[in-house]
């Protein structure tokens, strides 16, 4: 497995500081005349959409003043786009279209509310927190989970539509419908197959499916063992642009989930199982090398939650990765 440099880890570290402290005045300042007076506006890119934000006369103190922080804080996109260029001759981040999903999921304000990213979409942004180089094989993905546990179901966001959010990365978006076609979407594709499906924790058996969002005007699929995933998230950035807030689960706890998952998986999702025990593996062997104890208790606190829906598939999927080491 191949490490990361200190050099690149502290790089990583400082883009992550700057990626925190970043202000939402960062656009374009861009002027313009109506009947003889100078106006400000601030442009700004969202996914692949363009935003406007009209400011008001050029000569207002209040105005000039945003201008001035918005030009401000594009010196500072500037520096950070240099950073997730210099760290992605390394590491390898998101694809284009996921890059501008994540960018109008944060614009959106959705990872500040509680959302968490899963599945490989959230594989591919581990390697700085990990401190190694995942396997390129592992990370192929089509899809974009995103993991609703608050946000779903402890009170309403006031916003667009899951829909709208998702047209600002790519217009062409749509919503998929379910089996019952009066049930709100939980899942999204444009047109190029890329899709975006909305989880949330089960609850109890009785769950609606989906459980409605709708403040999103989407629904959300209720997942076992999903609130253990996404307990106490970690913050990371997609190496994206100039770079993109995002929450992940701890990667302990997402290498014994994908350990689970593997062995729950159906016949006819045997190539989804041999991904789980492919990203299982590379999270395993990095999490032993830089930080065995915390994937030791994220083990044992898995095994110890139940003999047939826990420990056992931990063991199984173990056992098929070759890690027979586990305690």
């Amino acid at each position: 497995m191949q490490r990361i440099p200190l050099n690149i880890q502290t790089l990583y570290a400082d883009l992550q500081q700057q990626v925190a402290v970043a202000s939402a005045d960062e656009a374009t300042v861009v002027a313009t005349s109506i009947g003889g007076i100078r106006y400000l506006r601030l442009q700004r890119w969202v996914g692949a959409s363009r935003t406007v934000e009209h400011l008001g006369r050029a000569d207002d103190v209040a105005v000039m003043a945003r201008a001035e922080a918005a030009r401000t804080e594009m010196a500072h996109r500037q520096e950070r786009r240099r950073l997730v260029s210099t760290l992605r001759r390394l590491i390898p981040g998101p694809t284009a279209t996921l890059g501008r999903v994540l960018d109008a999921i944060a614009h959106a304000g959705l990872f500040r509310r509680g959302a968490v990213l899963i599945g490989t979409a959230a594989y591919q942004c581990y390697p700085p927190l990990l401190g190694a180089v995942l396997p390129s094989a592992t990370v192929m993905t089509q899809d974009a989970d995103l993991a609703t546990a608050d946000l779903a179901l402890e009170g309403e966001i006031a916003g667009d539509s899951m829909t709208a959010i998702l047209q600002r990365a790519d217009a062409s978006f749509a919503a998929l419908p379910g089996l019952d076609p009066k049930a709100p979407p939980a899942r999204f594709r444009n047109a190029e197959s890329f899709v975006v499906d909305l989880l949330t924790p089960q609850r109890r058996r009785s769950d609606r499916d989906p459980m409605p969002l709708k403040a999103l005007a989407a629904g959300a699929t209720p997942l076992q063992h999903l609130d253990w995933l996404i307990e106490d998230p970690v913050p990371a950035v997609a190496l994206h642009g100039a770079g993109v807030a995002v929450m992940l689960p701890r990667p302990a706890r997402f290498a014994v989930h994908k350990l689970i998952l593997a062995q729950k998986r159906g016949a006819h999702e045997l190539a989804k199982s041999r991904k789980d025990l492919a990203q299982a593996a590379a999270m395993v062997a990095a999490l032993r090398l830089n930080a065995p104890f915390e994937l030791d208790d994220a083990l044992d606190d898995a095994r110890g939650r139940g003999r047939d829906g826990w420990a056992r598939p931990i063991e199984r999927s173990l056992a098929q990765i070759g890690d027979l080491t586990g305690r």
